[in-house]
């Protein structure tokens, strides 16, 4: 009985096959490895030869996509923009191997083929071909029998192989295949990682035969685009004498792992190879693990670098699978197998290889760390409040570069901050909760915990004083010329010291900076900002007093201190009314009335006091006023105060400067403590 062969559907073959757009180059790499292959086959050639031509569309046209990543912004600054604007249409690669004869065209024939099993072939390279491009012509000069034969053919989806020449030829012509990959389908020609310009197509190319390279077995490889020739021997020099190769045992097993420096990489980031017969797999991505994705230093700043790791080793050949762009191997957990053997995981392989990468780049990652270090010490200098959280979270320097904004710099900071309080409040609720025979028993940990809190808390204080400097600056900015050269109207004062038209009801104590007049008036019940008396007491009145302050509310509902505060422009020479009268009016509309909160109301009555500030420049309108109602010059000229007895109010006609002097004096203590005694913010910029 003869034979039957089980017949392969060619288009449901390749609309079967996975390509991503990420491999967009794959078919092309798949093209030249089976080059190398043929020239290893060829064995009466002292060095093979590939050159692989890039072909593109004449009319130059803008790119098909916006750039999504680095490598293509880069591009635009290569001084070949012109070119990578073209449109590559194919891709030629020939090659002086051994060609199509029998055996290899046989072999074509037959999908899943078994003829390069040895060295890792899966028989379905040529599948991605058509994945990625309409259809392939390939036309191979070879040696059958001393005789050169030429043979022709065309290969696409809807026919599959289409023969065309297959004869003897003349002596003369050189042994050489050309394999050529036309039609580049939009789908994979715009994907980022298809590149655009000749330099990272070289790059690219080289890096995924760079195994082939580092065990002396590649041919000689160039990238030929238009009048560009890049040699891949001319570039693997540039990287030869930084490689280090080194054994590693993982479980039993024997890897090879390949240290490479690379000075140009299209990926620009760090990362692990994993190689099957000398092809890369897959890439492992060392940014988490080196906690960087800087480039090194090695001191030459003319040369900085990409590490790279190649990975080679028989257990990762045995288990590649058939796409060639992964292994059959779990990703997480080693497992015994029945023979006894052990199925190692990639997050085995990966950890494992990543221990020998950090002693390789131990000098490099000690010293970026120790730059890291520095970047962190000299932003927590001006931030104190951020001060105890690098030495509780020394880990946060793995989330940071050198190079970190403070923006994102103080994003990890606070992280970690609320993270590390956060572990504090909880082991200090369980310790309270735990049942000891006695303190000695977690006295220890009690200690630590109460030397943590302690810390943390010192940093919120300095948080605290932190701020006072930065109000304090932007009040005396706001009461000097702005760039219009003209003075800021109180509306912006006002909303410094305690926003308009609000109430302690609806903001927190940490919004209002009613300190920077007196400590005093930051501890209150109730306060209001230009609002309507009526608004929040039993007052008829509509006047809105710029900011009255409720204090000192007894057992019997009286509020024995109220403070009311008006506002004036800076350096205004006239005022529509005097401040000293708006305030006696406001405490005339008050006085002996009901304030109205969310918490119990409380009254006013005549054992209540009023303290009183009318701020502003001291004008010689200012000057007559003060005058007139005799009130005492305080010293330096920069204020005046009166004890109203009627009113049962102290009153304080105060100026500007007098405040700002007042409240750097009462935190001056504290900025020297903390080092901030410079100014934060250049607030010229």
């Amino acid at each position: 009985m003869a034979d039957v062969y089980i017949k392969t559907h060619l288009a449901g073959k390749i609309n079967n096959l996975t390509l991503s757009q990420d491999d967009a180059l794959l078919p092309l790499f798949e093209a030249v490895v089976n080059s190398i292959h043929a020239i290893e086959d060829r064995k009466d050639q002292q060095r093979g030869k590939i050159k692989i031509i890039i072909n593109r569309e004449r009319d130059f046209s803008p790119p098909l996509i916006e750039p999504t990543d680095e490598e293509d912004k880069d591009d635009k600054e290569d001084e070949e923009e012109s070119r990578s604007l073209r449109k590559i249409k194919s891709f030629t690669v020939e090659d002086t191997g051994i060609g199509f004869d029998e055996a290899n065209y046989n072999s074509f024939n037959v999908s899943d083929s078994t003829y390069k099993m040895e060295r890792g072939g899966k028989g379905v390279g040529r599948f991605f071909w058509l994945k990625a491009f309409d259809k392939v012509e390939i036309e191979s000069i070879y040696r059958n029998n001393g005789t050169k034969h030429i043979r022709k053919f065309n290969f696409n989806k809807k026919k599959g192989i289409i023969p065309i020449v297959h004869q003897p030829i003349d002596i003369d012509k050189p042994q050489l295949t050309t394999v050529k990959l036309i039609g580049f389908k939009e789908e994979y020609r715009t994907s980022p990682k298809a590149f655009k310009t000749t330099v990272k197509i070289a790059q690219r190319i080289l890096e995924h035969c760079l195994s082939y390279y580092i065990g002396e077995a590649a041919p000689s490889i160039e990238v030929v685009d238009g009048n560009e020739v890049i040699s891949l021997d001319e570039e693997y020099n540039k990287i030869k004498q930084g490689i280090t190769t080194e054994s590693v045992d993982i479980l039993g097993e024997q890897f090879c792992l390949n240290h490479i420096k690379l000075y140009g990489t299209y990926a620009k980031v760090h990362k692990v190879v994993l190689c099957a017969n000398k092809r890369n797999v897959i890439d492992l991505r060392l940014h988490s693990l080196l906690s960087t994705s800087q480039l090194f230093d090695p001191g030459d700043p003319e040369n900085p670098f990409y590490y790279c790791a190649y990975v080679s080793s028989d257990y990762l050949n045995q288990h590649v699978d058939s796409s060639r762009r992964s292994f059959d191997l779990p990703k997480e957990g080693n497992f015994h197998k029945f023979d006894d053997g052990v199925v190692i995981s990639i997050n085995t392989i990966r950890n494992e290889i990543t221990e020998k990468i950090k002693v390789f780049l131990a000098d490099y990652l000690t010293a970026l760390r120790e730059m890291k270090q520095e970047r962190v010490s000299k932003h927590v200098e001006i931030n104190p409040m951020l001060r105890s959280v690098p030495h509780y979270c020394p880990s946060l320097l793995d989330e940071i570069e050198p190079n970190t904004s403070d923006e994102k710099l103080n994003e990890v900071l606070y992280k970690y901050k609320g993270t590390v309080e956060y572990a504090i409040q909880l082991e200090a609720e369980r310790l309270l909760k735990t049942q000891v025979r006695s303190i000695g028993e977690i006295e220890d940990r009690y200690k630590e915990i109460s030397e943590q809190i302690v810390s943390f808390k010192r940093d919120d204080l300095a948080s605290v004083i932190c701020k006072r400097k930065l109000i304090i600056e932007l009040f005396e900015k706001k009461l000097q010329l702005n760039r219009e050269g003209k003075y800021e109207n109180e509306e912006i004062i006002h909303d410094i010291l305690f926003p308009r038209r609000t109430t302690t009801d609806e903001i927190t104590y940490k919004d209002h900076n009613l300190w920077i007049i007196d400590e005093q008036l930051t501890f209150h019940r109730f306060a209001a900002s230009d609002k309507e008396l009526r608004g929040y007491s039993s007052s008829k009145s509509q006047k809105r007093a710029d900011i009255i302050i409720f204090a000192e509310i007894g057992s019997d509902g009286v509020c024995r201190a109220v403070s009311i505060i008006e506002l004036k422009k800076p350096v205004r020479e006239r005022y529509e009314k005097d401040p000293v009268d708006q305030i006696i009016e406001t405490i005339e509309d008050i006085q002996n009335q009901v304030v109205k909160t969310r918490g119990r109301p409380f009254i006013l009555d005549k054992s209540t006091k009023y303290y009183c500030y009318a701020i502003c420049d001291i004008t010689e309108e200012i000057k007559r006023t003060v005058k007139k109602l005799d009130m005492i010059e305080l010293k330096d000229n920069l204020g005046y105060y009166i004890y109203h007895k009627g009113y049962n109010a102290y009153i304080e006609v105060i100026a500007y400067d007098q405040i700002t002097a007042d409240a750097k004096r009462r935190n001056a203590i504290f900025f020297d403590a903390l080092g901030i005694n410079r100014e934060l913010i250049d607030w010229n910029q």
